[in-house]
This record gives C-alpha cells, sequence and structure tokens, in this order.
C-alpha cells in the first residue's frame, strides 16, 4: 500500500515537473515599445496627436458623440490609459482607448478623468 502511494506520489510530481518546464518553453517575448518602456522606466511614445495620457477615477464608457444619450463605443475600467485628443468641449474630452488590437476614438466624460 505504502509503495503503492509513494509510486504514485512521484509520479504525479514529475508530471506537474514536466508540464511546468513545456509552460516555461512556449512564452513568447514580448518586444513592442510599451513593455520595454515600462521596464525600462522610459516614457511611452504615443502618437502625435495624443495632449496627454491618464487613467480615468471610475470606469466608464466612451460615446460616438459628446453626449450621454450617444452609442457606447467600449466600456473601460480604472486601469485603462485613456489618450486625450482635444478638450475643447466643456463636459467631454475626445479621447482613445486601446484594447487588445482595437483603437477606439470617441468622447469621454471630464469629470471622471483626474484634473
Amino acid at each position: 500500500m505504502k509503495t503503492t502511494l509513494l509510486t504514485l506520489t512521484l509520479a504525479a510530481c514529475s508530471l506537474l515537473s514536466s508540464c511546468r518546464d513545456g509552460e516555461r518553453g512556449n512564452l513568447v517575448r514580448d518586444e513592442s515599445e510599451t513593455t520595454v518602456a515600462s521596464e525600462t522606466g522610459a516614457a511611452i511614445a504615443y502618437p502625435a496627436d495624443v495632449i496627454y495620457a491618464t487613467k480615468p477615477l471610475i470606469s466608464g464608457e466612451v460615446y460616438k458623440t459628446a453626449s450621454f444619450q450617444g452609442i457606447s463605443l467600449v466600456h473601460f475600467d480604472t486601469t485603462q490609459v485613456i489618450q486625450v485628443l482635444d478638450t475643447v468641449d466643456e463636459v467631454f474630452v475626445k479621447a482613445r482607448i486601446q484594447r487588445d488590437t482595437a483603437a477606439y476614438t470617441g468622447f469621454v466624460s471630464k469629470a471622471i478623468l483626474p484634473e
């Protein structure tokens, strides 16, 4: 009984070890500018039309028009970086949000952005 339990435990440990080694070999290094900049402490290079970039104070929506009744393009949370493009409107800023491989440009309420 003890021998069987010991054999099964060793087999499970061996299996787990081989799975972990396989996962390490499949890691892909990300050489994007954002990753390199965050690791080196260098500033992230944004496109020329970006006035500044910030993170929102609360979650919110990017609207197609400068109106809360406008069509919502994408939902964002407090971890998302918002690239501010225009601040002319009194209530909204024109902004760009990048999510995965897509970029959404629309309007975000100024009230949820830090001053």
